[in-house]
């Protein structure tokens, strides 16, 4: 498969200074950005080989040597060669050493893989050669209260501390209790706790009582968020924030991009200037008809009119749908799906826009840099299969 290349609206930054601080402040402005070609080199995947066939691909890592596919519904590492040969498999499900319930996200430190699983609450690390893994609880609490009941963990950074968050019921978001979510980092004794960002979910959901009993409601997430996104680099070295709003119909359209290190210092803050894209009429239906018609409705025309109230106050797509750190620096971010693609913004370690890539918009870049790219696609049967494309700009 190859996009050919060509000249799309994108973004480029001014800056006040030719000489960027420490922590950069720029603007991006909208000017063409190059398309790059893709061309599709590897494919790990099959309908019904039981070692190449993939389950629940939760998530994909790569080094110069292979390639770490995580598998959620079979709870293991699927090792592979970069051409594409099985290697072994690392975990396994179940509650003893190096096994997992819930593995969630995937990452390295220093010679290690690293699993957090959500669950169990703990981190298990392998290695990679002989299989050996070693488990990690995950001890961090915050003060007691209502809001913030559980937390889980989410990464190691690159200097062994752990990073973590607290889960959030759906009846304080949707009460306007809480609007900000904490990310947490600590050490591995859970000791010296410290805020590394704080994640807007203000609209994460909202209760709808309209049509149902009396005291009834159901809390509902809005199928097109703009609540903040957070990827991590592979190796811990920085997490990347994704402040995103999307338009109102006035103002400037615009989301912020932040790099934030492991001491939490800001090293990168960038504000990208984008093209509005509206929410075409009818784009709701299907999720109001699926709510309509729950058992228990008591008056299906007054949720109808609820739930289109709510959902059609967002008239405009959020200008980013999901955030990859690449292994290099670079920033992949995903934008609203148009007539069945997905466009990606490329920024390189300073910022600056670099190119942009057209995939389905079922395709996720999972693990990147300026010169390849590991995408898991799915075809028609929904099947999903990792594919590296080699990148020429």
């Amino acid at each position: 498969m190859e996009i050919r290349p060509s000249f799309l609206l994108g973004f480029v930054f001014a800056c006040g200074s030719s000489v960027a601080p420490v922590s950069v402040v720029c603007q991006i402005a909208a000017q063409p950005v190059p398309d790059w070609t893709l061309s599709r080199i590897v494919t790990i995947g099959s309908v019904d080989d039981d070692v190449y066939g993939l389950s629940t691909v939760q998530q994909v890592l790569t080094d110069s040597n292979h390639v770490y596919v995580l598998l959620a519904q079979d709870a293991k590492i699927r090792v592979f060669g970069r051409n594409g040969e099985f290697v072994r498999d690392l975990g396994n499900r179940g509650q003893g050493p190096g096994e997992m319930t819930r593995p969630a996200w995937l990452g390295r430190y220093e010679s290690r893989l690293w699993v957090a699983d959500f669950d169990q609450k703990r981190f298990t690390l392998f290695d990679v050669t002989t299989g050996d893994a070693e488990t990690i609880s995950y001890r961090v609490s915050l003060p007691s209260t209502y809001y913030f009941p559980v937390m889980v963990p989410r990464a190691i950074l690159g200097d062994g501390r752990l990073v973590g968050y607290p889960t959030v019921s759906a009846r304080f978001t949707s009460g306007g209790f809480v609007s900000d979510r904490p990310i947490i980092v600590s050490n591995v004794d859970g000791s010296r706790p410290d805020t590394l960002a704080l994640l807007s979910i203000a609209d994460r959901n909202v209760e709808v009582k309209a049509g149902l009993p009396s005291g009834g409601g159901i809390h509902v997430m809005h199928p097109l968020p703009d609540t903040d996104l957070l990827g991590f680099a592979p190796d811990g070295s920085s997490a990347v924030l994704v402040r995103r709003r999307a338009w109102s119909g006035s103002g400037a359209a615009e989301f912020d991009v932040v790099r934030i290190d492991a001491d939490g210092d800001t090293t990168l803050r960038r504000t990208v200037d984008y093209e509005p894209r509206s929410v075409p009429r009818g784009f709701f239906a299907d999720d109001v008809k699926r709510l309509v018609e729950l058992p228990g409705v008591v008056d299906r025309r007054a949720l109808n009119r609820a739930l289109h109230e709510f959902y059609e106050q967002r008239r405009y797509f959020p200008p980013v749908t999901s955030v990859t750190v690449g292994s290099d620096g670079t920033i992949w971010l995903a934008g609203p799906e148009d007539s069945g693609e997905r466009k990606w913004l490329v920024l390189d370690r300073s910022g600056s826009a670099i190119g942009r890539v057209r995939l389905p918009a079922s395709s996720v870049v999972e693990s990147a840099n300026e010169t390849e790219a590991w995408v898991v696609e799915k075809d028609a049967l929904d099947i999903p299969y990792v594919v590296r494309y080699d990148i020429v700009p």
